[in-house]
């Protein structure tokens, strides 16, 4: 058989491009909205426009609480002033340092439940 070059274009190159596809949340009147679009980024803008134009809004995040840090942080070591280091108990601290006598510091702090103060443990 001979080599013979094929006048048939790939079914590949003839599909289409598939469209991207979008999902916008918005509240309008208070109701939460899911919009899928589809197509290209003129699209999109396009269907924000829209929903800008009839009032809808995008959604609210969550707001933090002031009332609870974020992070706890550790006490500090009353004897050195340096920040103390989680035991492996839940919610007791103990001072990492020396002494000049080249022994372990004994400050140890644990946290009474639901009371944000510190106790001192010797």
């Amino acid at each position: 058989m001979t080599n013979q070059i094929s006048n048939v274009t790939p079914i590949q190159s003839k599909q289409p491009t598939p469209a991207a596809r979008f999902t916008v949340m918005a509240t309008i009147d208070g109701f939460p909205v899911k919009v899928e679009v589809e197509g290209k980024a003129d699209s999109l803008r396009a269907m924000i426009d829209r929903l800008k134009a009839i009032g809808a809004e995008p959604p609210h995040a969550p707001a933090l609480t002031a009332t609870e840090p974020t992070k706890k942080t550790a006490p500090i070591c009353p004897t050195h002033g340096t920040p103390m280091k989680a035991s492996r108990k839940p919610g007791s601290f103990f001072c990492p340092r020396r002494t000049d006598d080249g022994d372990y510091c004994q400050e140890n702090l644990w946290r009474i439940p639901n009371i944000s103060k510190y106790s001192s443990k010797v």
